[in-house]
């Protein structure tokens, strides 16, 4: 027989699953397990079966327990036996996962001692296969949760030591979305962000290597009040001095290239969806040799322009040797200013490597001598999260063979000889897709109908789904019926779309925060006054705010240039339904004097809703 604990319990025999019976046999043969060929204290089994608090009848009860448990071993019954003051289960350790991984990885360790590299990332490799999905997943004590804390440590340390193999190998870029990822999950652990900062750094991406370190030592000063470890800030030094200083750097060399300096963040290993957009992106080169290429894609906050964006960066970099840029511009950053045209331009030739006291004080020679610098040259630059056109234009390099992607909320029609693409939500398939990558196709397989209504329920919007994914991967306890039902709580269904430093109201916020006086009046009044779904036009909203029709066509048309509000015919709008949660949210946040306004306006509001049911 085999014992698998790294997942969901089960137990084979001869390949075919056997049924162990109810919750209190399954705790039973967890104990066992867990101390295998040992003898378990009857104590210690009416603890775990019970939590802590066990009935009256307990003993009378793992006396049943016992029995049953051997009845589901058939001939194998027994497996299990009476051991003085308690129960002892008599099986071989390489029959139970847990134990055959804890050996596996041992010997990876012995083999890499002696210089067998390929035979240590082998083994560990087979050591990790083992694993589907988080341990004791379903077993809901705080005995098994201490036992599954202690799996998923070994997990990590056996993945991180693959990781290290593989760096020293040569795979780093390989590696970067896989680092990426563990790094967003365990956020707090300082040697996945080691083995990050090592495969950035290693793929000559040095500024997202020590980017990598900040957010690290700025989390564990705000979480825990402490600095990073020894190793971790070692590290960082050696990183600062692999390169000469910038300001001792000479001016480049024309001749001399720039094909290692890529600044291009992680690509996501959760990437979904987008196909189309991808193809229609890669394609949309201007055929014109000297006319600059400049893609823009625009979308309501979370609909993932920086991850599509990304992704097309990377797909096309091998078709720009002297050079890949990224610059986050916080056009629409919660907790920063949008960064100015001087500034982004100082970052952006800093990073092509022009020393700092070359670099002219005044804008207009600044950006002169970044056009110089791009001049003949084949970079991609991204120009990440912008606010408008104007904070845009002196960033444009001036020749055709640079490429510019340009990432806003805003749509940016204001800028001349661009391709722009809106970004829509996801399609529901989309969306499915995404939930259960992250989720995991263990725990949502089988189960359309309610990831469906789950991705839904966030308004197939991918980061609403990428962060209902993400909680649901990382609680075990839930179900995916206990997700939808906490998502059907409009009130509250925000502050479920939350995670870390990923929030859909935070972006929604910043968003909001953007907007004039006058556009987040009427934002909060459509907010508390409209049906979900329900759409309303410029004649709604001058009744709403008491205004002229013109007037509130004209912030009806911002709102929708900011992806705010949207459209299915001309002249007529609607909330996403996130959206109007926020805006909802919102209603009490007003000038003086909103308030009669808004009473006003929902008695108007009633009024033509009733003069449109009498006339049809």
């Amino acid at each position: 027989m085999y014992f698998k604990v790294l997942g969901t319990l089960r137990v084979q025999r001869d390949g075919e699953r056997v049924d162990l019976g109810g919750l209190r046999q399954q705790r039973l043969l967890v104990m066992l397990l867990l101390n295998a060929d040992k003898v378990v204290s009857a104590e210690r089994l009416l603890e775990a079966m019970w939590d802590g608090e066990p009935p009256v009848t307990a003993r009378r009860q793992l006396h049943n327990a016992v029995a049953a448990l051997r009845r589901s071993f058939a001939a194998a019954k027994h497996l299990v036996v009476k051991d003085g003051p308690g129960y002892r289960i008599q099986v071989d350790q390489q029959d139970i996962d847990a134990h055959r991984f804890t050996a596996m990885v041992a010997s990876a360790s012995a083999a890499a001692a002696t210089g067998r590299t390929t035979a240590a990332v082998e083994l560990l490799e087979s050591a990790l296969a083992l694993w589907e999905g988080p341990a004791l997943s379903g077993l809901h004590s705080p005995v098994f949760e201490i036992a599954a804390a202690r799996f998923e440590e070994n997990r990590l340390s056996a993945t991180e030591r693959l990781i290290g193999l593989r760096l020293d190998g040569g795979d780093a870029a390989a590696l970067v979305p896989q680092l990426g990822e563990l790094v967003s999950q365990h956020p707090l652990r300082e040697e996945t962000r080691k083995l990050l900062m090592l495969a950035l750094h290693r793929c000559g991406r040095k500024a997202d290597a020590l980017t990598t370190y900040e957010q690290c030592r700025r989390l564990l000063r705000d979480e825990l009040g402490v600095d990073p470890g020894a190793s971790l800030r070692e590290l960082y030094e050696r990183i600062l001095r692999d390169d000469r200083p910038r300001t001792a750097a000479p001016a480049p060399s024309r001749a001399a290239g720039h094909s290692n300096r890529s600044f291009l963040p992680y690509d996501t290993a959760h990437f979904s969806g987008r196909a189309e957009e991808l193809r229609f992106l890669t394609g949309c080169r201007s055929a014109a040799g000297t006319a600059l290429s400049i893609l823009a894609l625009d979308g309501m906050p979370g609909v993932g322009k920086t991850t599509l964006a990304v992704r097309l960066a990377h797909q096309l970099a091998h078709r720009f040797p002297d050079g890949h840029l990224f610059v986050d511009l916080h056009g629409h950053s919660a907790d920063q200013e949008p960064l100015g045209p001087d500034a982004a331009l100082e970052r952006l030739l800093l990073d092509f490597g022009v020393a700092a006291d070359q670099i002219p004080h005044d804008g207009r020679h600044r950006a002169a001598r970044w056009r110089a610098e791009l001049a003949e040259r084949r970079v991609l630059v991204v120009l990440d999260n912008a606010l408008d056109a104007r904070q845009i234009r002196p960033l444009l390099p001036g020749t055709g063979k640079a490429l510019v992607i340009v990432t806003s909320q805003r749509r940016l029609a204001g800028l001349d000889g661009v391709t722009s693409r809106s970004l829509d939500v996801f399609s529901p398939a989309e969306a499915a897709a995404l939930f259960t990558r992250i989720a995991g196709l263990g725990r949502t397989g089988g189960r359309p109908d309610a990831v469906a209504e789950i991705v839904s329920l966030c308004g197939f919007l991918p980061l609403a789904v990428s962060i209902a994914a993400s909680r649901f991967h990382n609680r075990p306890a839930w179900t995916l019926e206990h997700l939808v039902t906490r998502l059907r709580d409009r009130a509250n269904r925000l502050g479920v779309l939350s995670l870390d430093d990923r929030s859909v109201a935070a972006q929604f916020e910043a968003s909001y925060r953007k907007l004039s006086a006058g556009q987040r009046r009427l934002f909060r009044v459509l907010g508390g006054t409209t049906h979900p779904g329900e759409e309303f036009d410029a004649g709604t909203a001058a009744l709403l705010l008491n205004q002229a029709v013109p007037d509130a066509e004209r912030l009806l048309e911002e709102l929708f240039d900011a992806h705010l509000v949207r459209q299915r015919t001309a002249g007529r709008y609607h909330f996403h339904e996130l959206v109007q949660d926020h805006a909802r949210a919102k209603v009490d946040d007003r000038d003086p004097g909103d308030g009669l306004r808004t009473t006003f306006g929902r008695t108007a509001l009633a009024s033509v809703t009733e003069l449109e049911c009498s006339f049809g």
